[in-house]
């Protein structure tokens, strides 16, 4: 059986796209086994009053319920991840002061696991190239959810005109839409 691709998604994918696409995560799609996954600092990222105001629905019962699963790694690994962790935060600390913690995990994450993460964050994409982390924009994620048929264009379209109803459109937007999404 073929392993399972995992993909990241970050705080601002993750509330983007988790009430149109239910489950959004820990689904496999593809067949490749694409399965969107995040960390568990997204939780805590989450419980922040403003962003609680904004968006009173991730703290449903269902959408609690499936933030609850991350990538799983050896205690090895996981002590290499906490060094690389390290090395990540050092540089933005003294080089790139735009990243937060958990976008610094992140990239830690992607890179020691060699898997992409899903941001529109031009910090964190910055600080991704800078370690060789893979980073796929949120329309390039929904390209290929719609590829392997796990949503409609329909679903697509809907986000689209939704982000621009409410004025909160990924970084790129227009770019990255004539990119992934020509027929458009």
């Amino acid at each position: 059986m073929m392993p399972q691709s995992k993909i990241l998604v970050d705080t601002n994918t993750y509330l983007r796209l988790a009430r149109a696409i239910r489950p959004l995560l820990f689904l496999e799609f593809g067949e490749a086994r694409y399965c969107l996954y995040i960390l568990p600092e997204l939780n805590g990222e989450l419980s922040v009053r403003r962003l609680i105001s904004k968006f009173p629905w991730v703290g449903d019962e269902e959408y609690v319920e499936n933030r609850q699963y991350s990538p799983k790694v050896a205690k090895k690994k996981r002590k290499e991840v906490d060094n690389t962790f390290e090395f990540v935060w050092d540089y933005v600390v003294s080089d790139l002061p735009g990243p937060s913690r958990v976008d610094a995990l992140y990239v830690t994450w992607a890179v020691e696991l060699s898997i992409p993460v899903v941001t529109d964050d031009k910090d964190m994409t910055l600080l991704a190239e800078v370690f060789g982390a893979r980073v796929m924009p949120t329309l390039e994620i929904l390209r290929l959810m719609l590829d392997c048929g796990h949503v409609s264009l329909k679903t697509v379209s809907g986000l689209v005109d939704y982000w621009r109803y409410i004025d909160d459109r990924p970084a790129n937007f227009h770019a990255d839409l004539k990119k992934f999404f020509p027929e458009t």
